[in-house]
């Protein structure tokens, strides 16, 4: 399955973190993805002495740097047809942003539902409640973080997300203080329904 990265909290907790997202369908049914993670220049300085956190950015992603952050690129490619034969394996990771799903409707849309469970999140310690004298200056650090996550295809039939003008794509925007307090205003899941070519009378 495609996988939008995983979060690892305590990373989060050392500067202000912002992620993008973007899943494209074309027609081919090749499928790319783009992440971009914008990292304060401590968090990222930090990331160097710990290898095994580097997932936020990868040694192989493109690298924007500078005084105060560093933006982190990566890029991935797959079909719809590794994409669904991945859905119909695997379950649940359990991370709190999932997997993305992909569901074929027919020969020109599918169904992509990316779930959202806050309460499950990879490294977050037991003892982090709002009862925590650290829990304040946690959440404050983290406010105006955001995690938006795009899907774009030929037209976006439905979603619960906002759709652009142009009807062709769909985002959800989720404030990254929700990791550490939901305030159970989001939905559980991310769904989209999305046309990726038109097959016309002829079919495809």
């Amino acid at each position: 399955m495609l996988r939008l990265s995983v979060l690892p909290l305590v990373l989060l907790l050392s500067a202000c973190l912002d992620v993008e997202a973007d899943f494209k369908l074309a027609e081919d049914e090749t499928i790319s993805t783009e992440t971009k993670v914008t990292l304060g220049r401590q968090l990222y300085d930090m990331l160097q002495l710990a290898p095994q956190a580097q997932g936020l950015c990868p040694p192989e992603a493109e690298k924007i740097e500078g005084p105060d952050q560093v933006l982190c690129i990566s890029r991935d490619e797959t079909t719809l047809e590794e994409a669904l034969t991945e859905a119909a394996s695997a379950g649940n990771s359990g991370d709190f942003a999932g997997d993305v799903e992909f569901e074929r409707i027919d020969d020109e849309t599918v169904r992509l539902v990316l779930p959202l469970d806050f309460e499950r999140i990879e490294g977050k310690p037991a003892e982090l409640t709002p009862e925590n004298p650290m829990f304040a200056m946690m959440t404050d650090g983290l406010e105006g973080a955001e995690i938006v996550v795009r899907f774009t295809a030929l037209e976006v039939i439905e979603s619960n997300g906002a759709i652009s003008e142009d009807g062709r794509s769909v985002e959800l925007v989720v404030p990254t203080v929700e990791l550490l307090s939901p305030t159970g205003q989001l939905p559980d899941q991310f769904t989209a329904v999305l046309k990726y070519r038109d097959c016309g009378l002829l079919g495809c």
